[in-house]
């Protein structure tokens, strides 16, 4: 299964099942980065939306990850709002979008062209899942903070070292 398949123009994009490999992908892909670096079921974890980082700790080192705030939900309001057209949420979560945006207006999709979508979890995780696919992310994380959902894609993993505590 490939990272992005182009449909041809002989050939119908089926979008519902191209949207469903994006979800499988995530899933497997969401199994194996915690196994990768040593992370337990649920760690500790802080984001950094300015710097576009979150910090995980590990039981040996914590592992840094480079992420984008693809958008956020609300129960209350009903309805999952892309990043790019959030002005709350910083400039460079809706740049490292416009892959997304752009593969939207290119196939006439409008689940990745309208700023708010109506719905709520189910929807976000499929926008969550396409924009994963198409920054060929790591995986992906949420985070819940009250009402509001984050929905964030992994770009890069790695552990973090602190030089001060190598013995030599």
């Amino acid at each position: 299964m490939s990272e992005q398949k182009k449909p041809s123009a002989k050939q119908a994009t089926d979008w519902a099942a191209w949207s469903r490999e994006a979800v499988e992908m995530m899933q497997a892909r969401n199994a194996q980065w915690p196994q990768q670096f040593g992370l337990q079921a649920n760690p500790k974890y802080h984001w950094d939306l300015g710097r576009a980082l979150l910090e995980l700790d590990g039981p040996l080192h914590k592992v840094i990850a480079t992420v984008c705030l693809v958008g956020t939900s609300s129960e209350q309001e009903g309805s999952f709002v892309w990043s790019w057209a959030n002005e709350a949420i910083p400039k460079q979560h809706g740049e490292a979008l416009e892959v997304v945006h752009d593969f939207g207006r290119e196939n006439h999709l409008s689940l990745l062209t309208t700023a708010r979508i109506p719905g709520g979890r189910p929807e976000a995780l499929e926008c969550l899942c396409i924009a994963a696919r198409l920054q060929r992310a790591v995986g992906t994380f949420i985070d819940q903070q009250g009402d509001v959902t984050l929905y964030f894609t992994l770009l890069h993993l790695q552990p973090a070292v602190d030089p001060a505590a190598l013995p030599n």
